[in-house]
């Protein structure tokens, strides 16, 4: 497991998954999203984001967190593990909302870019809710294409909790 990609809904708890599994693997983690902002929430151009994108996935091993659809496949192409959190819209608004209510509010977020603090965003809230609907089904038919790429979904939380928990042990074991 060299090459990974962390996917679903905002607010699942993919970056946090992504995070604490390269603490785990040793593997550096990148987030789409810093790539994609600069401070102010100011949008890189796309030639920009995927020269960065592309040095990324130049490197012998990496985990990517985030979804940007433009540029799954170009990803897929070369990922040998894809964890997907496929939670309900309800536990992502979910976590929108406690992510903001707990103190992140005007703060940056670890997996974003300085400048970019946390705030409400009534279009960001439209689109997990329609995240679903929007991007469950195109992400499915694309995975498809990729038979030999391993994909781990998650229904919960406490799924994906419960197998880092493992994979610790599994590396404890190894030491």
């Amino acid at each position: 497991m060299k090459r990974v990609m962390v996917i679903g809904c905002s607010g699942a708890g993919k970056s946090t998954f992504a995070l604490e599994l390269g603490r785990i693997t040793g593997i550096k983690v990148t987030h789409l999203d810093r790539l994609n902002w600069k401070a102010g929430w100011k949008e890189v151009s796309r030639d920009e984001f995927d020269s960065k994108l592309g040095d990324v996935l130049k490197e012998d091993s990496w985990i990517i967190d985030g979804n940007y659809s433009r540029t799954m496949e170009k990803r897929l192409e070369k990922v040998q593990v894809v964890f997907s959190f496929r939670l309900s819209t309800a536990v992502c608004l979910y976590g929108y909302f406690t992510r903001l209510i707990k103190g992140k509010l005007g703060k940056k977020r670890i997996d974003m870019t300085e400048g970019c603090n946390e705030r409400f965003d009534w279009d960001f809230v439209k689109f997990i809710a329609g995240f679903q609907r929007d991007n469950a089904k195109r992400t499915d038919k694309l995975l498809e294409k990729y038979p030999y790429v391993k994909v781990v979904r998650f229904s919960s939380r406490q799924r994906a909790e419960k197998f880092l928990i493992g994979l610790e042990e599994h590396y404890d074991k190894k030491l």
